[in-house]
């Protein structure tokens, strides 16, 4: 299952979610966080970002999610600029209270040419 570390309620009220598992992502390839939501409230999700092995910031996503809907965020690797081909990746979800209760989360990285998925953590076995 993707490990995912809740850092609690700040004092503004907000909930922060940290990927587990940092993916790698070459040219030609996009990472997606895939967020379902099976409780009976919307998410807001506000301030939320991909970051790089030394936390940098590479891109931001924010929505709302509807009960009983699903909502991605992609990253393509070649929408920015590095020295090297692969750049070591994780995600961080940040909103207001409640917190996900209810939340199926993932990540998955694929191909952009042919669409093929080459890494999923997010099922039971990961």
């Amino acid at each position: 299952m993707l490990g995912f570390l809740a850092l609690g309620a700040t004092k503004a009220q907000a909930f922060i979610i940290e990927g587990g598992r940092p993916v790698g992502i070459a040219l030609g390839q996009t990472a997606r966080v895939n967020i379902l939501n099976t409780g009976d409230r919307a998410f807001i999700i506000d301030g939320s970002k991909f970051l790089d092995n030394d936390g940098n910031v590479i891109a931001t996503f924010r929505g709302t999610i509807d009960p009983g809907k699903t909502m991605s965020f992609d990253l393509d690797r070649d929408s920015f600029i590095r020295e090297q081909n692969r750049v070591e990746i994780h995600f961080v979800i940040e909103g207001p209270v409640p917190h996900l209760k209810g939340a199926l989360i993932s990540l998955e990285v694929f191909n952009n040419a042919d669409g093929r998925t080459t890494v999923f953590l997010g099922g039971p076995d990961t």
